[in-house]
């Protein structure tokens, strides 16, 4: 039985209500087929580490048994409940087991059961495809791309979800932070409403916040590397950046503004008698550098902020005017350490 494009989300939200014995989820975008397969599973069998109500089906047990399908959809769970039986990256395997189990027309009335298949991209002559699209008792889910208004909605449903307050701006940069793989947007969404607690007022300006790019996680990683004084992980962090085409000129300047943080903060505590936690929260971190900040506020001296401030400024100039490469003068900057 095909889901149409239109009807397939809100047929998984009410999955588990549907008189089907399975579900057969395939396509180009495996990502999104991971997805679906976990909101699934999750919706028949909340807790899948059970044993009893939760049975996974390898292909090469499938090679050896194509009856093995049928034993485990009519089977009891010994403590009662509907089971869930797992089939992943199968095709013909499963197509052939099916194909057994199908040949009893009265199968999905005699089972509560549920068998959920995870297909690759299989096209129409697939046999595991054909037979899932033409039973009545089983659905055959396609997952193409989402266009954008989809992931959008997708993305303000979560939020509304969690009662939080946001506008159509929110909605419209996390989109462009997160793209269209569903799973990452969740991951990420996680850790933002960790961030938010109680407060539950998303902003744009603390998206930019809380979602940095990869190229500046990575930069922040030798940021704080620097900063907690592992400077052999700090040249390692450079040398990867280097590869990916991170300029050496960008890379300091980054460092050189989380010294000037440190310093303002350190600054702050001495002279103007504010207290630690508020100096911290005034230099407005992006959430996942706070608790290395916090670390180096406490371990680096005044002196050693200044001298490599200053350092620092000094490096800019040569990179800019000098003729050896950039990179050179980074490392050279930060092999002086090692030995020191």
């Amino acid at each position: 039985m095909k889901i149409s494009n239109y009807q397939i989300e809100p047929y998984i939200q009410r999955i588990a209500q549907e008189k089907i014995a399975g579900c057969l989820l395939f396509g180009p975008e495996a990502a999104l087929v991971n997805y679906r397969f976990n909101l699934i599973a999750k919706k028949i069998a909340p807790n899948l580490s059970d044993p009893f109500l939760v049975a996974n089906i390898s292909k090469e047990k499938l090679v050896e048994d194509k009856a093995i399908l049928a034993d485990e959809f009519f089977s009891y769970s010994m403590l009662g409940g509907r089971k869930l039986i797992l089939i992943r990256d199968c095709d013909a395997q499963a197509g052939a087991a099916l194909k057994m189990l199908f040949s009893d027309q009265d199968f999905a009335k005699k089972s509560d059961n549920f068998i959920l298949i995870q297909g690759g991209d299989l096209d129409k002559s697939s046999p595991l495809r054909k037979i899932c699209e033409e039973n009545s008792h089983f659905a055959a889910i396609a997952c193409y791309e989402d266009d954008e208004r989809v992931i959008k909605k997708f993305i303000a449903d979560e939020l509304l979800r969690h009662k939080v307050k946001f506008n159509l701006d929110v909605t419209l940069i996390l989109f462009e932070k997160f793209g269209k793989n569903r799973q990452i947007i969740l991951a990420e969404l996680e850790k933002i409403l960790v961030f938010l607690g109680e407060e539950k007022n998303l902003t744009v300006e603390l998206v930019k916040k809380l979602s940095a790019s990869e190229a500046e996680i990575s930069a922040n990683e030798f940021v704080e590397n620097f900063a907690a004084q592992r400077f052999d992980s700090a040249l390692l962090t450079a040398e990867k950046l280097f590869r990916d085409g991170f300029e050496a000129i960008t890379l300091a300047r980054f460092l050189s503004n989380f010294l000037q943080k440190l310093y303002q903060a350190r600054m702050e505590i001495d002279s103007a008698g504010i207290g630690f936690d508020e100096a911290v929260k005034n230099q407005r971190l992006f959430f996942k550098t706070e608790a290395e900040f916090r670390l180096a506020l406490k371990n680096l001296s005044k002196v050693f902020l200044i001298e490599n401030l200053s350092e620092l400024q000094q490096l800019e100039i040569k990179m800019k005017n000098s003729a050896l490469p950039p990179k050179l003068l980074l490392t050279a900057f930060v092999q002086n350490f090692l030995q020191n």
